[in-house]
């Protein structure tokens, strides 16, 4: 048996002693591909926050080491404003925010695009059917079929938490597929 193949099973499994059949060595062989390609569809939500731009970084490497295809999300939260509000109107701010997703989108496609990993983008709308923003990135990553999300979260807490919130914490609790969460150095 080649030696590289040894060794790649006596990382999978340290204990073995050397003594492998052939359905053993299919077992392992089988199970480190799986492992090696476990997240194809990889799907990283992003905002102008330091701890989105570490879970983009993070994605871009699992994505290099797996030949995984990243999604690159930003989602508007167009549903929780309010139209009678007497600010501005309701169409210049639609447009505000989704030239602040685009922009951020852009600064994303930079390192996407250096990194040589295949992505995609999506600026994604909460709407009457999701509307908090955690809702919209669990949906998207349904309907592309992603087998990561990847996001990063603030780790505030006490009051800061009570009073903010946490979409990183609601993405867990709402999503089906597995969550990635990329902490922030606390402050």
């Amino acid at each position: 048996m080649p030696q590289f193949i040894l060794n790649i099973l006596m990382y999978i499994n340290p204990r073995a002693n050397h003594q492998y059949t052939f359905k053993t060595l299919v077992i392992n062989l089988v199970f480190l591909i799986r492992m090696v390609s476990m997240y194809k569809k990889i799907l990283v939500a992003v905002d102008s926050s330091d701890t989105s731009k570490l879970a983009l970084k993070e994605s871009i490497k699992l994505a290099k080491e797996g030949g995984s295809t990243l999604r690159v999300v930003y989602v508007m939260d167009v549903f929780n404003i309010y139209p009678e509000a007497e600010y501005m109107s309701y169409k210049d701010m639609q447009k505000s925010l989704q030239h602040e997703g685009e922009m951020i989108l852009d600064a994303a496609k930079k390192s996407l695009k250096s990194s040589g990993v295949s992505y995609g983008q999506h600026l994604i709308n909460t709407s009457a059917r999701n509307p908090r923003i955690a809702e919209a990135i669990a949906a998207d990553a349904d309907k592309w079929k992603a087998d990561l999300i990847v996001v990063g979260t603030h780790g505030r807490r006490g009051f800061s938490h009570l009073l903010l919130g946490s979409v990183a914490e609601s993405i867990v609790r709402l999503a089906t597929k597995p969550v990635l969460l990329m902490r922030g150095k606390s402050k």
